[in-house]
């Protein structure tokens, strides 16, 4: 009995895995991970973008430049004008001389100096001015003008009692006759003449005393009337 032979099954088709790929530009077989080709460098899987706005900077820059360039050209142009308008100096005008001729030349005149005489070492004295000393004013006695009180009989040095110092005559001779009807005896003096007193007024005073106390103890008697009365020394 024989055994039949077992005819073996067909081998099956191996199908599946990823496609072939080549490169676009040069045809160049690419691994399945490969983004550029190493033949030529072409993208195979990325896509180049190009940048957007790239130009617009480079057109500024471009813009500035020639606006440079046109200003230079422009201020060149300008100081070419104005040095062809500029006048040319005009110039000095030279005598001309004819041949032959001799020029005629002024001579400068010459300072002559003419030396001062001398006098032999004799020198005039030069008179000198005398001066005439001005006589100091010797104040005298105010005897009131044409007051009808008394000026100022005491010495010099001595003290008074002030009772009043008046602006006008006027009003001192009132008021030394009031101090008069009063019982004082009073006088007026013009402070102009004195130094110990303010000047520009009529004083009407009473007494004159050798001292000062002795004018003080006279003073109450006084003050009783006229309480702003004073003591003060009277010199000239």
């Amino acid at each position: 009995m024989s055994t039949p032979i077992q005819t073996p099954p067909p081998e099956s088709t191996i199908t599946g895995g990823p496609p072939e790929r080549r490169c676009p530009r040069c045809g160049a077989t690419l691994a399945p991970e490969q983004e550029w080709c190493l033949a030529c460098g072409a993208a195979a899987g990325t896509e180049v973008v190009e940048a957007e706005g790239w130009r617009v900077p480079l057109y500024l820059g471009g813009g500035l430049v020639a606006l440079a360039i046109i200003g230079v050209v422009l201020a060149i142009v300008a100081l070419s004008n104005q040095k062809e308008e500029s006048p040319a100096p005009t110039p000095t005008p030279v005598a001309s001389v004819p041949p032959g001729a001799t020029p005629t030349v002024t001579p400068i005149p010459t300072l002559t100096v003419t030396p001062a005489p001398t006098t032999g070492g004799a020198v005039t004295p030069v008179p000198t001015e005398s001066v005439t000393p001005v006589p100091t004013k010797t104040p005298t006695p105010d005897t009131g003008s044409t007051s009808t009180f008394p000026g100022w009989t005491g010495s010099d040095g001595d003290y008074t009692i002030i009772i009043e110092s008046a602006s006008s005559q006027s009003g001192a001779e009132k008021v030394a006759q009031e101090a008069q009807d009063a019982g004082h005896t009073v006088g007026i003096l013009n402070s102009d003449d004195y130094s110990s007193l303010n000047g520009g007024y009529y004083v009407v005073f009473s007494g004159d005393y050798s001292s000062k106390s002795d004018a003080e103890a006279d003073l109450d008697g006084i003050r009783s009337d006229y309480h702003d009365a004073y003591v003060r020394q009277i010199k000239t």
